[in-house]
């Protein structure tokens, strides 16, 4: 190839280069490839969903809880018996809370006063709640032993069965899900008659309790 020739192929190359580089040809990048993946416009880090709720959210199926509480059941004539209890629950499905509950009563009743220990299982349904779960209202129902260090009531047993059913209200009280709990239930108190009747004795009022429940 003749030095014409060969300055003609030169400045062609150059011309083609510069195009390619868009009019820059004595700027080259060897810099690496990168690929990067990014969302979709409008994605976000979190599951989207009615299905999913964050792991320690109130009412959803499989949180745990455990609920610190007393509460105070006036007969309105000389008895009124006193509580402080301990639960753990879960919410078996969305809104249905099981619940295990040890209760201490203390008894202030005519003659002998007497305290108690008393084992529960609840059942709880949420039926109403806010979209954003800072309040909801509920029924619940459950039964217990009582296990006194005398006749409660008087003239009856030192154990007997406890049924019950109340209502009440839940509310988000911190930013880390601790609720408050309020409610009313029907207090029984009898032996079932296992004693007969003139041993069977009952006990019944209207108990108001509180407690805080927290994410467990």
């Amino acid at each position: 190839m003749t030095a014409p020739h060969a300055l003609a192929v030169t400045l062609a190359l150059c011309v083609c280069a510069s195009a390619l580089a868009g009019g820059d040809a004595y700027r080259l990048s060897a810099a690496p490839a990168r690929v990067e993946f990014r969302p979709e416009a409008g994605a976000s880090d979190a599951p989207t969903g009615s299905w999913w709720r964050d792991p320690g959210e109130f009412t959803r199926a499989g949180s745990t809880w455990l609920t610190v509480g007393g509460g105070v059941a006036p007969d309105f004539s000389d008895n009124t018996d006193f509580n402080a209890h301990l639960a753990w629950s879960k919410f078996l499905v969305d809104d249905v809370e099981f619940m295990l509950e040890l209760g201490g009563w203390y008894h202030n009743q005519p003659h002998d006063d007497a305290f108690g220990l008393n084992p529960n299982l609840v059942f709880r349904w949420h039926f109403l709640k806010s979209e954003d779960l800072a309040w909801t209202v509920y029924a619940d129902a459950g039964i217990g032993l009582l296990f006194a260090t005398d006749d409660v009531p008087q003239g009856g047993t030192h154990v007997n069965l406890m049924p019950r059913a109340g209502a009440g209200v839940t509310r988000r009280i911190t930013d880390d899900g601790a609720r408050l709990i309020l409610g009313v239930r029907w207090h029984h108190i009898s032996n079932a008659r296992v004693n007969g009747q003139d041993e069977n004795p009952s006990r019944d009022a209207p108990m108001f309790y509180a407690g805080v429940s927290f994410p467990f």
